[in-house]
């Protein structure tokens, strides 16, 4: 992303254009082009669509518009955009825009570059590590996604299925829904040097069996067989739980792992997880119950933003 266009009605800008010559130097700053547009509400509609194609145009530019007119138009032009809402377009319709902004001089560039990756369907970078980049899936990972469950994987997990086909269209799914409904998620790890996907990393929603009182979500990892035992899980999973507390806000994070599954329990309590409830009399885990090659009797976990270490 490169350029920022600020589109303004004529008939608000007493209300919006302080804030917004305010946001276009706080975008320069940041190193974007930013550039302020006011539209008179007599300019025909021809030139008002000629100049949001611009916009479209330009491929890495987000534009920020004021009215049901001008969103309307970026729309059918296909794009970048999110809304401004102010004093002055106070009932005006914005739901044309995925996003909303208000006093858009204190929106961070971050957030700004995360919009038009949301709007151009592109993957967030959530953080990254001396050795990792964690970032949002994207279709094209399936492949190295099969790759991640060896056979030691599947005797904890549930591999993706044989038909390719299907699983591309959850995965797809899943990119469009989850991601955008949290902002959060099971994310891919992916190795700095090589750019080779070598896990998967993040949250999920906690499921029925999880005991009460329930987090409010679930931590749960995979990492290739090649990458094991090299510190990766560790490096990657201290980061991404740190982010659920600070950028995410959670108070609680859970996990779950097969009681049989030593290393993952190791790797829990290095981070300060805490077994919540056990699934399984103790006088049963010697012998665990096993269906389709899972194991599946489990021992849950929690860890509170204050235990992290």
């Amino acid at each position: 992303m490169k350029r920022v266009f600020i589109l303004l009605e004529e008939q608000w800008q007493s209300e919006s254009l302080p804030e917004a010559e305010a946001a276009v130097r706080t975008y320069r700053e940041y190193g974007f082009d930013a550039e302020l547009r006011v539209f008179g509400a007599r300019e025909r509609i021809e030139r008002v669509r000629e100049r949001m194609c611009e916009a479209r145009a330009a491929f890495g530019t987000l534009c920020i518009a004021d009215s049901w007119r001008l969103l309307g138009q970026l729309a059918d032009c296909g794009a970048a955009f999110c809304a401004y809402s102010h004093s002055g377009n106070a009932g005006e319709d914005l739901s044309a825009a995925e996003y909303i902004l208000m006093e858009p001089q204190w929106v961070d560039r971050d957030s700004l570059v995360k919009i038009w990756q949301r709007q151009r369907n592109l993957p967030w970078t959530i953080l990254q590590t001396e050795r990792c980049i964690v970032r949002e899936f994207v279709p094209e990972d399936l492949d190295a996604i099969y790759e991640l469950y060896d056979e030691e994987a599947r005797r904890f997990l549930e591999a993706p299925s044989g038909n390719r086909s299907l699983e591309k269209e959850i995965l797809t799914a899943y990119i469009r829904r989850v991601y955008r409904l949290g902002g959060y998620g099971d994310w891919a790890v992916i190795e700095k040097t090589s750019g080779r996907l070598i896990g998967r990393m993040g949250y999920s929603f906690p499921s029925a069996e999880t005991p009460e009182p329930a987090p409010d979500v679930t931590f749960g990892y995979l990492i290739h067989s090649g990458w094991r035992g090299r510190g990766i899980a560790k490096e990657a999973g201290k980061a991404i739980l740190e982010y659920g507390f600070t950028q995410l806000g959670f108070e609680t994070i859970g996990a779950d792992a097969a009681v049989s599954n030593t290393v993952s329990d190791k790797l829990l309590r290095s981070f300060g997880f805490v077994p919540a409830s056990d699934s399984v009399p103790s006088d049963r885990i010697e012998n665990n119950r096993i269906e389709n090659n899972r194991i599946e009797d489990r021992r849950y976990y929690v860890l509170t933003r204050e235990v992290l270490s």
